[in-house]
């Protein structure tokens, strides 16, 4: 469902760029698009942070 939304996201972004730089020209389209792509960086570099456990620290966390 991520990609999904990702995809849609991406295709929204690409299409609102299109209409900008039809209207506004092309270096406000290149502008949008790296202020979009920078902020779905930053998203995903904050979603990479998550600390991964192996089977030894989780039997260790989780013993009673």
């Amino acid at each position: 469902m991520k990609g999904m939304k990702r995809k849609i996201g991406w295709a929204f972004a690409i299409a609102t760029g299109f209409l900008i730089g039809t209207f506004r020209g092309e270096i406000a389209k290149q502008r949008y698009i790296s202020k979009v792509k920078s902020r779905c960086d930053q998203e995903q570099k904050v979603q990479q942070d998550e600390i991964i456990l192996d089977e030894f620290e989780l039997s260790a966390f989780h013993t009673s």
